[in-house]
Parts: C-alpha cells; structure tokens; sequence
C-alpha cells in the first residue's frame, strides 16, 4: 500500500474568506515625522555603509515612536520602508484586532493548526493501520488447525503414527 502525504503547506494554500485589509501606506502627515538620515553601523553594504548616510530615522512626534531602516544601501529604499513600517504600527495601535498584521497572525495560527490537526490525522492512520494488520495475523494464526495441516501432510508422505503407552 502507497500513501503519500504531503507536509508542506503555505499562507497561500489556506483559502482566503476575507481579503487582507489595505497596506495603510501614507496615514501619516509629513508635519508629524521628523526625518533623519545617519550613517549606518550594520546591515548590507560593506564599507560604503559606514561612509554614506543611507540609514534612515523617523520619529513620530505625536506618539514619540522611533523607526530606523537600513534594510539597503539606497536612501529611497529605506525610506520607504521606514514609512512602511511606521503606518503599520500607528494601524496596530488604532485598531488592533483588524489591522493588517493580526490578520497575517491569524491566518498564520490557522496554518499552523492545519498542519498539526494533519499529523495527528495521519499519526492515527498509521497506528490503527498497524492494529489492523497485527489484529489480521493473530486472527489467521489457529494453532490446532495449523497442527491438523501437518499432520495431514505427513500421513500423504507415508508416515504412520504410533501410540504411545
């Protein structure tokens, strides 16, 4: 008997009931960021990193919430993702239960859960599949049969029996 089983499963194979809400980009206001651009100490780049101000530091003035990014050696880049990562947390921080990020949470739980319901499904396949076979072997096996069959098959060889007193 075959069977296969498949243990991979991706974010992308659990159907989607509900679309993910939208990247919340530009809700922040220019006036409410302070920008700053430093030369960065770590991350990609070698050497040309520490000579070129391409880290970027956001502050949101109203919360006090810093962000810095230095995900690449260009300044546009990071900058970008600095905003990115800053609309996020002000989204997470308004509605926490149905922003972006808890959404991805969720559907990574559900994933996961998918994944261990299926091991367990398939743990319990195999332990009952093994019962049954060792069940099927203790069923056939009838010992005075089994001796009957022999005996018969000596008799048609010409063996006789003798009592025993």
């Amino acid at each position: 008997m075959i069977r296969t089983f498949s243990i991979l499963t991706r974010l992308s194979a659990i159907p989607k009931k509900t679309q993910l809400p939208p990247r919340p980009l530009w809700l922040i206001k220019e006036e409410e960021i302070n920008e700053e651009f430093i030369k960065g100490g770590r991350g990609p780049g070698g050497q040309k990193i520490n000579k070129t101000n391409s880290k970027v530091q956001l502050t949101h003035i109203p919360t006090g919430k810093v962000v810095t990014c230095q995900y690449s050696r260009s300044q546009e880049k990071n900058r970008k993702r600095a905003r990115e990562i800053l609309a996020l947390w002000l989204e997470e921080q308004q509605d926490p239960e149905n922003c972006r990020t808890a959404v991805l949470a969720k559907r990574e739980r559900m994933v996961k859960q998918n994944r261990t319901k299926k091991a367990r499904r398939k743990h319990k396949k195999l332990e009952e599949d093994e019962e049954e076979v060792v069940e099927e072997v203790v069923e056939e096996f009838d010992p005075e049969a089994e001796l009957d069959r022999l005996l018969e098959q000596a008799r048609s060889l010409g063996w006789k029996e003798k009592s025993i007193r």
